[in-house]
């Protein structure tokens, strides 16, 4: 049998992160979250992007800075609140930090690597179980592509890139919900975090903990910006999360080793915690 290429086996990664499956969350203090680390650590594999232009240089840090949307009267905030099936639109943006190079460097720009690449997202929530439509943009094409819908060669190329096939499921989801609202959507607030994650062989199984939560409003060059969005250009933070954000996503039963650490999972969206830090 010839062997899965690199190009394919980033695809089938990229297709387990934004499969339908289960998703619980945690918030956890820091010796609970060094616990499942550890736990993790002996059971799962470290998960980082490695599809193009991925950044393989080691001793990297890993970093996502998402973009909420929402319409002026908060509708998505709305619907999403106390309800147990919605749908949210975000964006995502990666970059990762080297410490290593702080002694040579001069700008923290020196220290990132990124793509300036975002990620919208339509996300399904139904009860327990969550999906994702999933689309790559150029983040300076993001206020064109929602003012006239089109998909030009470059999201084209970053579709196929990642997935493969037709980016017009993703095209459509995001239209839908356009079309649902009653007035414009925009950029409603930002979160950044540092990530960890881990994901089994089969994608069966994804734990993610996110440290450091900080919410922000976006920033007036926010579409213009050719450099990342590290949370140091974001300006003060409206507030912050001080404990910890697991995520456990799994496309079967959880193994026995995740329920031996007599974790509790909560009703937690940093989408919620963002907009109400935020607009109160």
């Amino acid at each position: 049998m010839t062997p899965p290429s690199s190009t394919a086996t980033a695809r089938d990664q990229d297709a387990q992160l934004t499969a339908h499956r289960r998703e619980d969350k945690y918030l956890l203090s820091a010796d609970a979250a060094k616990a499942v680390a550890a736990a993790a650590n002996r059971h799962l594999t470290p998960h980082r992007f490695r599809g193009d232009g991925a950044n393989l240089l080691p001793g990297a840090r890993h970093f996502v800075t998402t973009i909420y949307f929402d319409t002026p009267s908060r509708e998505l905030f709305h619907a999403a609140h106390g309800h147990s099936q919605h749908l949210k639109l975000r964006a995502k943006e990666y970059y990762d930090l080297h410490p290593d190079l702080t002694e040579t460097a001069t700008d923290i720009a020196e220290l990132v690597r990124f793509q300036p690449i975002v990620w919208l997202e339509v996300k399904s929530k139904d009860a327990g179980f969550t999906g994702k439509q999933r689309i790559g943009i150029p983040k300076v094409d993001v206020p064109a592509f929602f003012a006239e819908g089109k998909l030009t060669p470059a999201m084209l190329q970053i579709h196929e890139a990642t997935y493969g096939g037709d980016a017009t499921a993703a095209l459509t989801a995001v239209a839908r919900l356009c079309a649902s609202c009653r007035e414009p959507l925009r950029a409603d607030c930002l979160v950044s975090y540092r990530r960890q994650a881990w994901q089994d062989d089969a994608g069966a199984l994804r734990l993610t903990i996110d440290h450091g939560l900080a919410f922000f409003r976006p920033p007036p060059d926010l579409w213009q910006r050719r450099k990342a969005l590290v949370r140091e250009s974001l300006g003060t933070p409206v507030a912050a999360e001080a404990r910890k954000v697991l995520e456990v996503k799994t496309r079967g039963p959880a193994p026995a080793w995740l329920a031996e650490l007599g974790l509790a999972p909560i009703e937690f969206s940093k989408f919620e915690a963002a907009s109400t830090a935020i607009h109160g």
